[in-house]
C-alpha cells in the first residue's frame, strides 16, 4: 500500500511518496524560492503559494495519493513532559489541562492539544507528554491541504515522526537513550529526543544558523589543522551540552546511557570524540539500513518519509488532526438539547433524593435509640427531691460546679470553728505591761497559713534617749514575762527603734514583732 508525508519545515517542504516501506517519488520546495521579489505576489499569502507548488510537484512526479500525513517542525508546536500522580481514566483530561498551565505562556483553549501517559512502576506516577498546536497554525496548514486535493489523516511532530526509521534501522534501545537528528548541509531543525523504551521523555529543536556559517566537510579539512571545525559545528556541540544539562535538572533520575545521532557519517566523526569525553555511550543510525538501498542523507526527506509509513507502528500515539475532530465533535453549552439536560438534571436529583433519604433514616433511628434513655432521664429528674437554691432542670456539670462552691464555703467554716484565736486575753496583757511615758501609736495584727503576727508601733519620751531605749527594752521583758502572752506569741523581738522628732519634740520611735509559727 502506498503511502504519502509531507514535512513543512521552516526552510523546505518535502514530498515524499512510498511503497510498503520504500521511498518511490520524492520532491523538495523551498520556501526561499516561493518569493520572486515581485511586488504582487508578495501579496499572496505563503499558504497559497506553497499549495500551488506542492500541486505542481505532486502532477511533476506522477504521484496519485490522495491521503496524505503532514508532518511540521517543532517551532510551530508545544511539547512538554510532566509527572502527574495516578487518577481515574475520567478526571485525566482537566487534570492534565490544568497542569499545563505552567508550561505554556497563553490559554489552553487557545491550542488544539493531544496527549499520551505512561506508567513509572518504580515511582507509582504517570509520565504526561503533551503535544499543542495553535488553533490559527493549525487551521492554516489545514487549508493549504484543502487547496491541494489532498485529504489529510494525520498531523505529527517530525521529531517522533522519525521514531519509525529508527526501528527500520533495528535500533530498539530499552534503556534511557538520546536521538539527535542533525542536517548541517540543508540547515533543517535540529531536533534533540530523549527516549525511555521508546516514550519520549524530553524533546528539545534548535535552530540552525545562517548560510554564511555553513560547515565543510570534514572530509575536505586538512588532518590536523587548527579551526577547521565551522561555527554552525560549534553551536551544535553548546547545544547538546545544552540540552543534556537541561535534561538532568529535569529528570535526575534517569541518567542517559547513549547519544544516537541521524546525521551525514563525515560529520558524526566530530561529534564522537566530543560525546565520549562527556561520559556518554555514542552510535550512528544508518538509516539505510532498513530502506535497503542508499539514499542521500536529507533531513527534510527522511522526515516526509517517516510521514509516508504511518502504517509502522511507533511508541508515541500523538495526533493533532484526531484531537482536533475530537474537539469539534465535544458539544457546547449552546448545542445541548433539552432531553440532554433533562438526563443530567434526573441523575442528579436522584442523587439528591438517595442521600436525604440516608440522612432521613439516619436521624430516625437516633431517635428511636434514644427514646427510651430521655424516658428514664425523665423519671430520674421528676423523683429528685426538690430543694428550693437549685433549680430542677440544671444539668450534671452546673450540679458539680454549686457542690464545689459549698464545700468551699464549708472548708472556710470549719476552719473559723476548730481553730478560733482568741485575742482578749492577749490584748489585756498590753495594757498591763505598758510603762509610763510610753505610749503605742498603731496595732495591726496578721494571719496566714504558716505564722501569727501582731506588731505594736509607738514611742517613748523621758528627754534621755538612753533612757527611752531602756523604758522600751523594759516594755518589750515585760510581755515576754507574761504567761498568757507568751503562751500565743513564741517570738517577740524589737523590729525597729530609733531616735527621731516628733512635733517638734526629741522622742523614741519602736515596733515590736510579736510571732507564732504554726
Amino acid at each position: 500500500m502506498n503511502g504519502l508525508g509531507i514535512y513543512i519545515g521552516p526552510k523546505t517542504v518535502s514530498i515524499v511518496e512510498s511503497k510498503g516501506k520504500l521511498p518511490v517519488n520524492s520532491a523538495k520546495i523551498s520556501r526561499a524560492a516561493l518569493s520572486t521579489g515581485d511586488p504582487l505576489e508578495e501579496k499572496v499569502p505563503e499558504e497559497i503559494k506553497i499549495a500551488q507548488a506542492i500541486n505542481e510537484e505532486l502532477k511533476k512526479n506522477k504521484i496519485e495519493e490522495s491521503e496524505v500525513t503532514v508532518v511540521l517542525s517543532g517551532r510551530d508546536l508545544i511539547i512538554r513532559t510532566f509527572e502527574m500522580p495516578l487518577m481515574p481514566k475520567q478526571e485525566l483530561d482537566a487534570a492534565v489541562n490544568f497542569e499545563v498551565k505552567k508550561y505554556i505562556p497563553f490559554k489552553v483553549e487557545e491550542l488544539v492539544s493531544d496527549f499520551q501517559c505512561r506508567l513509572d512502576k518504580a515511582t507509582k506516577k504517570n509520565y504526561v507528554l503533551f503535544v499543542g498546536i495553535k488553533k490559527d497554525t493549525l487551521n492554516k496548514y489545514r487549508s493549504i491541504f484543502s487547496q491541494t486535493g489532498l485529504k489529510v489523516k494525520g498531523i505529527e511532530y517530525s521529531a517522533f515522526s522519525m521514531l519509525r526509521l529508527l526501528g527500520l534501522a533495528g535500533l530498539n534501545e530499552k534503556s534511557v537513550s538520546a536521538i539527535v537528528n542533525v542536517d548541517l548541509l540543508e540547515e533543517d531543525e535540529i531536533n534533540f529526543v530523549v527516549l525511555e523504551n521508546g516514550f519520549p521523555l524530553f524533546s528539545r529543536d534548535i535552530a540552525v544558523i545562517s548560510e554564511s556559517q555553513r560547515v565543510v566537510p570534514a572530509a575536505t579539512t586538512v588532518p590536523g589543522e587548527e579551526g577547521h571545525l565551522s561555527p554552525m559545528l560549534e553551536k551544535l556541540r553548546r547545544e547538546i551540552r545544552i540540552s543534556l544539562d537541561y535534561y538532568d535538572r529535569t529528570f535526575p533520575l534517569k541518567n542517559i546511557k547513549k547519544v544516537h545521532f541521524i546525521m551525514n557519517r563525515d560529520y558524526y566523526l566530530e561529534l564522537e570524540t566530543f560525546i565520549r569525553d562527556i561520559g556518554l555511550g555514542t552510535q550512528w543510525v544508518n538509516i539505510t539500513k532498513g530502506v535497503g538501498k542508499p539514499l542521500p542523507f536529507s533531513s527534510a526527506f527522511l522526515k516526509g518519509y517517516s510521514g509516508s509509513l504511518v502504517k509502522v507502528a511507533t511508541p508515541v500515539k500523538i495526533d493533532l488532526l484526531l484531537a482536533q475532530e475530537k474537539t469539534a465533535k465535544k458539544p457546547g453549552p449552546k448545542q445541548q438539547n433539552l432531553l440532554t439536560d433533562f438526563v443530567r438534571y434526573k441523575t442528579e436529583m436522584l442523587t439528591l433524593g438517595i442521600c436525604g433519604a440516608i440522612c432521613a433514616a439516619t436521624f430516625l433511628i437516633g431517635a428511636y435509640r434514644v427514646g427510651p434513655a430521655q424516658n428514664e432521664l425523665q423519671s430520674i429528674l421528676s423523683a429528685r427531691a426538690g430543694v428550693t437554691t437549685v433549680s430542677p432542670t440544671v444539668s450534671y456539670d452546673e450540679l458539680l460546679a454549686v457542690d464545689a462552691g459549698y464545700k468551699l464555703k464549708t472548708k472556710a467554716i470549719d476552719e473559723l470553728v476548730k481553730k478560733p484565736i482568741y485575742l482578749t486575753e492577749v490584748l489585756e496583757v498590753i495594757p498591763r505591761s505598758i510603762p509610763k511615758h510610753l505610749r503605742l501609736l498603731e496595732l495591726s495584727f496578721r494571719k496566714s497559713e504558716t505564722r501569727i503576727e501582731l506588731t505594736l508601733s509607738g514611742t517613748a519620751y523621758l528627754g534621755d534617749s538612753e533612757k527611752e531605749f531602756d523604758l522600751v527594752n523594759s516594755f518589750l521583758a515585760a510581755l515576754k514575762e507574761d504567761p498568757a502572752f507568751a503562751r500565743y506569741f513564741k517570738d517577740v523581738s524589737i523590729s525597729t527603734i530609733d531616735h527621731g522628732q516628733s512635733q517638734g519634740v526629741a522622742v523614741t520611735t519602736f515596733t515590736i514583732s510579736c510571732r507564732n509559727y504554726k
